[in-house]
């Protein structure tokens, strides 16, 4: 009796089994799959059928494999994947995919695959999940293609020209030639802008790209460096009469006429050229004496290319450069201005991003882009980036003891990937910290993209370390470099920075608009805070706002400010 009421209470255990099970394959959404030894089906959910077979029943497909409803490429992997989970007893969690079908359009999947016990532990087959994670997949592609790409010309940036750059002085070791890097600059084009406006000042950008990849050669690249400047890098060149028929050849193609709006437009260039046979040669430097050549084609009457003449380089020039900016850290010529970060939503100042400037005693206030590259490349930046810590913190501090000021304010620096490199990093700043007295919450680090690059392991350890003080970590200009999500979760960043290329063609281009939201809610799901750079306009403003993104700076907000406007907007 004891044993029939057993056998009847299993029987009751497995009835529900199965009621939950053929609950759980008619379920919409769910794509799941039951299959046998052979890798046979054996049950496919409701929602498997509606992503994979529509049209078909359940009953259909018992029996059948893979091979009968994708290609064979994807289904003999799939075989080989669940054959393998048989032999091994060991799934396959969060495998990214590709599912390919005869005559239809290809998906990505993310795929977790178990093997499938009978009662007793035996292995009986394999059963799996999977979600479709095509839009993600897209995005991070068109992420990648951002990096490497300007969002108005569609040539190749800054970052994709120095990967280029290497590609071809590897070349040149294995295969000994030379190269060229041609520097050209739209002569007069801010009156273009001024003129005809920023509409026409795009589209002539885009038309001298254009002219300039048509007479590019497969070896070359063409890529836009900043403004109204271009780069060509030119290898595999035998002779400096190749050099020169190529500077001939730009500066005819770009004065050629334009016509926009039925209007014709004047525009030239002046270029200037390096070559070099050196496989040692370094890529900034050698865009360096490509433009310091440009600037003598300018002073030559523009409209025509000069070649630079190594013997020239001023090199008494960065000299003199270098105890000019040792003297300004020395003599407090430098000085902070601080940019607002507003919360979207509520419209309220949330902190400020701290800015370094130098005021010359001869020259006036110097911009940071023309000595911080000079710094990093000259020793110099650990002593300025020491400077910014401390009088943020400083400025910190005289600020939080105001009355009323509020405690959630943060300060954000920038630290260069010369300081994150440094092992004592995180000891200089906790010692910092501790002397003005500041809450560690209160100091947000900025690092960019590029400073990720490299040793990952030494990097993680110091964010690990920076983290575990308390301060916050923010990327920087993020979709200007090699960065993932998911890299970025396992590197402790808190704040994601969308870099100003999207934000500015954010209410024009649906593509960016796309990109930003599908960062945006992956960021969100990551637990990280999202910050849209260089809001210019209110359009830019309330596209940032509709996709959730969190916080925002730019001029439409407030240019950078002294201490005592920040103060006076905080109170």
């Amino acid at each position: 009796m004891v044993e029939a009421e057993l056998r009847q209470e299993s029987e009751s255990v497995r009835e529900l089994k199965l009621t939950c099970l053929s609950n759980l394959l008619a379920m919409g959404e769910g794509r799941i799959y039951f299959k046998d030894l052979l890798s046979r089906f054996l049950f496919v959910s409701a929602g498997w059928i509606d992503a994979i077979a529509p049209g078909h029943r359940a009953d259909e497909l018992i029996g059948k494999t893979d091979f009968d409803v994708f290609s064979d490429e994807h289904a003999s992997i799939a075989f080989e994947d669940e054959q393998e989970i048989i032999r091994s007893g060991e799934p396959i969690v969060g495998k990214v995919e590709r599912e390919t079908f005869p005559g239809r359009v290809d998906v990505w999947v993310s795929t977790t695959k178990m093997p499938l016990r009978d009662e007793s532990g035996v292995i009986i087959g394999t059963f799996g999940v999977s979600r479709d994670v095509t839009a993600q997949i897209k995005a991070e592609k068109a992420l990648a293609y951002q990096a490497l790409h300007d969002p108005i010309t569609g040539l190749a940036n800054r970052i994709a020209l120095t990967d280029r750059f290497s590609q071809a002085l590897v070349s040149m070791e294995r295969h000994p030639s030379r190269i060229a890097v041609l520097f050209v600059d739209i002569d007069d084009f801010k009156e273009i802008n001024d003129t005809f406006g920023h509409g026409a000042g795009d589209l002539v950008l885009t038309e001298v790209g254009r002219r300039l990849s048509t007479l590019a050669r497969r070896v070359d690249t063409v890529a836009r460096f900043g403004g109204d400047e271009f780069v060509v890098l030119c290898g595999e060149l035998r002779s400096d009469d190749d050099v020169r028929l190529i500077g001939d050849r730009i500066v005819r193609a770009v004065d050629a006429p334009y016509v926009e709006s039925g209007r014709d437009l004047s525009v030239t260039c002046s270029v200037g050229i390096v070559v070099t046979g050196d496989p040692g040669a370094e890529p900034d430097q050698l865009i360096r004496d490509a433009d310091a050549a440009m600037y003598e084609a300018k002073k030559a009457g523009r409209n025509r290319y000069r070649i630079f003449d190594f013997a020239d380089r001023d090199r008494a020039g960065n000299s003199v450069l270098h105890i000019e900016l040792s003297r300004a850290i020395d003599e407090s010529q430098l000085f902070l201005v601080y940019q607002p970060l507003f919360s979207l939503e509520a419209q309220l100042l949330t902190g400020v991003e701290a800015l370094v400037r130098w005021r010359h005693p001869e020259r006036g206030i110097v911009p940071p882009d023309e000595f911080i590259p000079f710094a990093e490349d000259h020793g110099l930046i650990g002593r300025i980036g020491s400077f910014v810590l401390d009088e943020a913190c400083r400025q910190l501090a005289e600020w939080t003891a105001l009355d009323g000021w509020p405690s959630d304010f943060t300060v954000a620096v920038n630290i260069s990937g010369r300081e994150l490199s440094d092992p004592g990093l995180a000891e200089r700043i906790t010692e910092v910290i501790l002397r003005h007295g500041i809450d560690p919450a209160q100091l947000c680090l900025e690092i960019t993209e590029t400073a990720l690059i490299g040793e990952v392991g030494d990097v993680q350890e110091t964010l690990s370390a920076l983290s575990a003080i308390g301060v916050r970590i923010a990327l920087d200009d993020f979709g200007t470099g090699y960065s993932t999500l998911a890299h970025l979760q396992r590197l402790k960043v808190d704040i994601l920075k969308i870099d100003r290329s999207f934000v500015e063609q954010i209410s024009r281009s649906p593509r960016d608009r796309e990109i930003v939201a599908a960062v945006t809610a992956m960021s969100h799901a990551l637990g990280m805070t999202v910050v849209g750079e260089g809001i210019e306009t209110s359009l830019q403003l309330d596209a940032l706002a509709d996709l959730n993104c969190d916080e925002g700076q730019g001029f439409l907000f407030a240019r950078p400010l002294s201490p005592e406007a920040v103060a006076t907007l905080v109170g």
